[in-house]
């Protein structure tokens, strides 16, 4: 399971697959629950990245 930590992070896996995505956007997305995402705890926010590669449509490694 690969996954990240926080929307910066997020933002920079996304342009490494050249699908760029702004913070505003991601958190626009997870305000309106339109995001894969995981809150364990506050101020923590993890992404499972094959999730994400899913939500997007396709299998981009």
């Amino acid at each position: 399971m690969r996954k990240v930590r926080g929307v910066v992070a997020l933002v920079e896996y996304l342009q490494s697959i050249n699908c760029p995505i702004g913070k505003t956007t991601i958190y626009n997305l997870m305000r309106s629950k339109n995001i894969p995402f995981n809150k364990p705890a506050p101020g923590v926010l993890l992404f499972d990245l094959d999730e994400i590669d899913s939500w997007l449509g396709g299998d981009s490694k």
